[in-house]
């Protein structure tokens, strides 16, 4: 209903000039060639290999790096937890203090 909306959700089609009409005609083909040829051809690897760096780095044999959080056994997410309430608590009791010695 709102003309931006769509021009923005399809932009990609409206680029390819690709209207109802043409898609269904691109699925008709698609299907069409599948069953000529149902047997599926495995592309090529790229052969590209991964190496964990520093902490949670991973560098790709292609240059890309990437950050990836490691994953924590439950006694740490259990300490991390324990930790944060902690500190809130300890948070809230100097904002107490704070607010009693004002008065």
């Amino acid at each position: 209903e709102d003309p931006t909306k769509y021009e923005a959700h399809f932009s990609k089609y409206i680029a390819g000039d690709i209207d109802g009409e043409k898609l269904e005609d691109m699925y008709t083909e698609a299907h069409s060639k599948i069953r000529e040829d149902p047997e599926h051809e495995l592309a090529e690897k790229k052969g590209i290999t991964h190496t964990r760096g520093e902490e949670n780095q991973f560098t790709s044999s292609d240059g890309t790096e990437h950050v990836r959080s490691k994953k924590i056994t439950l006694e740490q997410r259990r300490a991390k937890v324990a930790a944060k309430i902690a500190a809130a608590q300890a948070k809230l009791l100097a904002a107490g203090e704070d607010e009693d010695e004002d008065e």
